[in-house]
């Protein structure tokens, strides 16, 4: 699409006269034309992404009318609220009024935050799991190795002779994309291990976390983790957001909603979980579907570790304000699995139906706050 849009701008740059106002007339229908263009293509994707969304969240067909009725109301609440169409539904804004509906974070109204709270120079300590390590190597509790080209070999053959079993992460990656865990024994010879790892590029390597009893008891399949969303002033001082408990299901290997699983939120203060948890589609779960572990009223061990190194983590980084920190509890406690620069706010507000931008204006409120009493001070 954008090689034929650019084509074409140049055969009109090509053809068109010297004179200012023709080509004037002729950049601006140019311009006109692709912007109708690119948002005819657009509603035709969201169309697309709410009939999937329609289908996948309700439990009676939609057909005809009805369909077309709610295909209305979620392209009304996208416009209004910047919503897409699946937030419609694990939101609740069928069952919400304007004002419950304005109270959500959603796929528009969050950026702005993220990029007035987080320096875009210092983001890519998180962005990057090899700079990650760099900068957090300290709270990782097990061993860990960043590769980045074949000079790295040495390192890579020292790591797996100690930890021949390991997971391998690239360097850029989301949402659990492209994490894989790898053994030794299944190849045959580091060498060749070596040449399929690096060939993506810049990556690390880490030894595998034995989660703790209490932990993994949940879920043993999953390293099942507790996110713990940080902001952090410019006077020092940190200010949870939000926590909970995310846990594989059905045998998965990660612990994220998006693949599968299962979140519940937990108390900060007292570190038990206060709701009951749930996935992506939506449904409850009082207890885990496949181990049958009660989840409401569970006491996650030694929380006031959590704690702690929630708000060390945040201190080290003070120009990245707002992040969410993925920590598990492992046999040697509770350790650093990686930071969000942009966390994501959806786990949240679906298990409350309680929508959390009022978080992020009160956020905003101590952000300003901060840079006023700043500039007073600079000013005398």
């Amino acid at each position: 699409m954008k090689k034929k849009i650019k084509k074409l701008a140049r055969k009109i740059a090509a053809i068109a006269p010297k004179s200012g106002i023709i080509r004037t007339v002729l950049e601006g229908t140019y311009r006109a034309g692709a912007s109708i263009y690119k948002r005819f293509f657009r509603l035709r994707r969201f169309r697309e992404a709410a009939n999937e969304a329609i289908d996948q969240h309700c439990s009676e067909e939609k057909k005809g009318f009805a369909r077309f009725i709610l295909m209305l109301k979620i392209y009304g609440s996208r416009v209004r609220y910047g919503i897409i169409p699946k937030e419609y539904f694990i939101y609740g804004f069928n069952m919400l009024s304007a004002e419950g509906r304005r109270s959500f974070v959603t796929r528009s109204n969050k950026y702005k935050y993220y990029k007035k709270f987080n320096s875009r120079n210092y983001v890519d300590f998180l962005n990057q799991k090899t700079e990650t390590y760099r900068k957090f190597g300290e709270f990782y509790g097990r061993d860990v190795v960043s590769l980045y080209t074949d000079a790295d070999f040495e390192s890579f053959k020292s790591f797996v002779e100690k930890h021949p079993r390991f997971i391998y992460k690239p360097a850029q990656d989301y949402g659990g994309r492209g994490i894989k865990i790898y053994d030794l024994k299944n190849y045959d010879c580091p060498e060749y291990l070596f040449a399929i790892i690096i060939f993506n590029g810049a990556c690390v390597l880490e030894e595998l976390i034995v989660q703790g009893e209490e932990i993994a008891r949940i879920h043993p399949d999953s390293v099942n983790t507790v996110r713990l969303v940080t902001y952090h002033s410019d006077s020092g001082d940190t200010y949870p957001q939000w926590c909970f408990l995310r846990m594989g299901s059905g045998g998965s290997h990660t612990d994220n909603m998006s693949g599968g699983g299962i979140s519940a939120l937990v108390d900060f203060e007292t570190g038990v979980v206060c709701d009951c948890g749930r996935d992506y589609l939506g449904h409850r779960y009082i207890y885990h579907p496949d181990t049958n572990v009660q989840l409401v009223g569970l006491k996650l061990p030694h929380w006031d570790e959590v704690k702690g190194l929630a708000c060390r983590l945040a201190a080290v980084l003070p120009e990245v304000r707002f992040v969410g920190w993925d920590l598990a509890y492992s046999d040697r406690g509770w350790v650093f699995v990686e930071g969000n620069a942009q966390p994501q706010c959806v786990a949240p507000q679906i298990m409350s139906y309680n929508g959390k931008l009022r978080n992020y204006k009160e956020m905003d409120k101590i952000y300003e706050a901060d840079h006023k009493a700043l500039a007073g001070g600079a000013a005398k």
